[in-house]
């Protein structure tokens, strides 16, 4: 029998209470000793080995469930130079949209016995201050980030260390990471279309925050339907945004405040912009679609109880994708680097569909 059976596992201990004080911690020898076995052969059943005898494994199992052992993960990790764990940065958490996608990230991540740890960034610096942690504190397998301020260049040089990184909503040229985008440019089109196609003659859009990708192609999707459409956008009824509650809602006070007639129906990029927009013309006696037809981008949760038109994103479907990707550069598996996910509109009464039909 080599010594090494009878040492130790100093990668599985924790701290034992079996009267109400912490006692010393059990290790993987205590667990030996009372079951008569090796240490190797305690491993084994610990990490399901099938190379152990169905008596031996229920005698081990025995002998752990007296003891109360259980698994120090941190010492684990560090002796198998592996955590187990995603590191997710996000810009924050007040968008259903971001929600969405981070309970998806988390579903795939638990089904693989993976565990996360969430940042969510307070502004540019902050941002690249928690994703500069992560890279060198070696607490992470990989990097999961959503960002809309985050440079290329910034990736660019992260993508240049071994952690594998995945980015949601936006590629990066010259980047070594993976990528999981939605649809955005078709997604945009296919809303355009319907609007134009139920007759409405002057079209507003409430744009995304300019240099995001996301904004860009929405936006582009429009402008590719109207002019199959032979429409021509106003520009005057092309309103900067910013993806937030409180443009929508500001905007649309002030074009009420300036006495300009009401387009015949707007197009805003998010949903929580045109739920603003909503809100803004409820408080000014107005409604949708009566006043105005109204469409949104992303379809959250809210979106289907305020009877809001819109493009149903991916989103929960697009944090799984992403998560996959991230353990399966982890473990070596097969990973599609680039990915796009398809968008659908679901059509509800705010477009005024039931007016013209």
């Amino acid at each position: 029998m080599n010594v090494n059976d009878y040492m130790p596992d100093v990668s599985d201990t924790i701290l034992r209470d079996g009267t109400g004080d912490f006692a010393r911690p059990v290790t993987v020898l205590d667990v030996s000793r009372q079951s008569g076995v090796s240490t190797a052969t305690v491993s084994r059943v610990i990490n399901q080995s099938p190379k152990v005898s169905p008596a031996t494994r229920g005698r081990v199992l025995k002998a752990i469930e007296k003891l109360g052992y259980m698994r120090n993960h941190s010492a684990r990790a560090l002796a198998r130079q592996k955590t187990d764990t995603i590191g997710v940065v996000f810009p924050g958490i007040d968008s259903g949209f971001f929600s969405e996608v981070l309970k998806g990230i988390n579903e795939y991540a638990v089904s693989r016995d993976y565990h996360l740890m969430v940042a969510f960034s307070q502004g540019k610096d902050d941002e690249h201050g928690r994703i500069a942690e992560y890279l060198q504190a070696g607490r992470v397998d990989a990097l999961i980030l959503m960002s809309l301020g985050m440079s290329d260049q910034f990736v660019r040089q992260a993508s240049q260390r071994e952690l594998p990184i995945v980015l949601i909503d936006r590629p990066v040229k010259g980047a070594r990471v993976a990528s999981v985008m939605i649809d955005n440019i078709s997604g945009a089109g296919a809303a355009m279309s319907h609007l134009l196609g139920l007759g409405y003659k002057r079209i507003a859009i409430l744009k995304g925050p300019d240099g995001t990708i996301d904004a860009e192609q929405r936006f582009d999707g429009c402008q590719r339907a109207a002019k199959h459409a032979g429409y021509k956008l106003n520009k005057d009824l092309v309103w900067p945004g910013n993806f937030l509650w409180e443009s929508g809602y500001e905007l649309m006070n002030n074009w009420l405040d300036s006495g300009k007639p009401l387009p015949d129906a707007m197009f805003a990029l998010n949903d929580p912009m045109a739920m603003g927009v909503m809100e803004a013309m409820r408080e000014r006696g107005l409604s949708v679609p009566d006043d105005m037809a109204l469409v949104g981008f992303d379809d959250v949760q809210a979106a289907r109880y305020l009877g809001l038109t819109t493009v149903r994103s991916p989103m929960r479907e697009m944090g799984r994708v992403a998560s996959q990707a991230a353990i399966n550069l982890v473990t070596g598996g097969r990973t599609q680097l680039e990915q796009v996910l398809a968008t659908d509109l679901v059509v509800r009464r705010s477009c005024g569909v039931e007016k013209k039909s």
